[in-house]
């Protein structure tokens, strides 16, 4: 009689013994938050929203100009021909004088009033930036979902490896066993077909596995900018996963960052509104000019008297300007701002709408990923038990080395199906810290001091 080796497997096994037990017994070190950390640093894509937020940021000092004061200078030589009542007056010469005109001035100009339009513009410039940064959170956010992601998937692929390794093993011995005992003329033709049939399959089962190992591997490698390397089973953050559904619908509507940059644009488009009707209101500016010229309007000052072609001045000005019609470009400016503001409230109702779905969405998951999972735990016990009593029955001649091998597969299948159930769960619970706008937070992943969203929680409040 044929003896297989016995392989003892627990009734009750927990999630993480089931997943830790096919791990390497190697020094583990490539954790999730380091995955994440490395992620946000190389990542193109939060490289891109922190390109844009530094953009806008720039956009401020732009609008802040308004408030200081603009020098210029220009200078100028070059020819003029001057016909005038000056040139035609004076006898001695023709009605036309041919000079060497030359320029030069410098004026200063600060404004006092502008209708609001600087305040304003400031204002806007300022929210939208606060807008980019908190889109860049969400960017980070939502990439380290994306990285625990591929990061679960490399693990349960590796672990998935491990099963078909063992599948294929078991094959090979019920296999070799039956060939053998074919050779004797102890088993039947057709029982060695059917086990070869299913070798093949095992093999199939084992190159599939390294197929989607290894693309886990290289969308790895494309989110985090390296290869894997001994990963470890990564444990979410309990203290940070709210209790019920409405404790998290609380929570995402406060914290999320999508809202915070929504908002942040609704205030900007309220300013851009204020800010166009600036139009309707008068300029009030301080202008002070110099000018040196010379052999200006045909006139050299050769005389007689010879007193010079100098032309210059100074003027000291406040000045008041008022448009009074614009051909209703000022009206229409101010009905355009005003379907911006229509609209950047819209946009802020659909992230709510967005965020309150993705929230609902990652409960939801978490909820029935749990119940599956207990059943296909309470699988995988009774699938263990079930082989090992075949083993047993065949030890007693009460089952075929074909039986042994079908309770090999479905344990195969029951333990595959069982390791990605699991993944799935620890996912959904990374997307409810996502879902919250506080996953970054749940990894302890140190991020760049400009990211600091208690400073930006503060300015909303103002």
């Amino acid at each position: 009689m044929l003896h297989l080796p016995h392989v003892v497997f627990k009734k009750r096994v927990t999630a993480i013994a089931l997943m830790l037990g096919l791990s390497s017994p190697a020094v583990l070190s490539q954790t999730l938050e380091q995955a994440v950390a490395q992620s946000l640093e190389s990542h193109p894509q939060i490289r891109q929203a922190f390109a844009r937020y530094k953009a806008s940021e720039q956009a401020i000092d732009q609008a802040k100009a308004g408030y200081y004061p603009k020098l210029d200078a220009t200078a100028g030589i070059g020819w003029e021909r001057t016909d005038s009542p000056a040139t035609r007056r004076d006898t001695t010469t023709d009605d036309e004088v041919d000079l060497t005109r030359r320029e030069l001035g410098v004026s200063l100009q600060q404004m006092l009033f502008d209708g609001f339009r600087t305040q304003n513009e400031v204002a806007r410039t300022q929210n939208e930036a606060t807008a980019e940064q908190w889109a860049m959170i969400a960017t980070a956010e939502d990439k380290a979902l994306e990285v625990s992601r591929v990061y679960l998937d490399v693990l349960i692929a590796e672990q998935v490896v491990t099963l078909a390794e063992k599948n294929l093993q078991n094959h090979q011995e019920i296999y070799d066993a039956i060939a053998e005992s074919n050779a004797g003329g102890f088993a039947k033709a057709s029982d060695l077909s059917q086990v070869t049939g299913r070798l093949a399959r095992a093999n199939a089962n084992l190159m599939s596995a390294r197929n989607n190992l290894a693309d886990a591997q290289s969308r790895f490698t494309k989110m985090v900018g390296e290869s894997p390397e001994a990963l470890r089973l990564p444990m979410p953050d309990a203290e940070l996963l709210p209790r019920t559904l409405e404790a998290m619908l609380d929570i995402a509507l406060e914290q999320h960052p999508r809202i915070h940059a929504a908002q942040s644009d609704i205030a900007a488009a309220n300013a851009a509104r204020d800010g166009s009707r600036a139009a309707y209101l008068p300029t009030l500016n301080v202008e002070v000019a110099a000018n040196w010229n010379e052999n200006v309007g045909g006139e050299d000052g050769a005389g007689p008297p010879d007193v010079g072609p100098e032309n210059n001045n100074v003027q000291a000005m406040l000045r008041m300007r008022y448009n009074l019609f614009n051909g209703g470009a000022d009206r229409a400016r101010e009905r355009q701002t005003a379907y911006q503001t229509i609209e950047a409230r819209e946009i802020n109702e659909m992230t709510h709408r967005d965020v309150i779905e993705g929230a609902t969405l990652a409960w939801n998951a978490r909820t029935y990923l749990e119940q599956q999972r207990d059943f296909m735990r309470q699988h995988v016990e009774a699938a263990t038990d079930t082989r090992d009593a075949y083993r047993e029955e065949f030890r007693l001649n009460a089952r075929t080395l074909l039986d042994v091998l079908d309770s090999q597969n479905e344990l195969f299948e029951a333990r595959r199906e069982y390791l990605s159930k699991e993944a799935d769960e620890l996912y959904a619970q990374y997307r409810i810290l996502n879902a919250t706008g506080r996953l970054l937070a749940s990894l302890r992943v140190d991020t760049p001091a400009i990211w600091n969203t208690a400073s930006l929680k503060q300015e909303d409040s103002q």
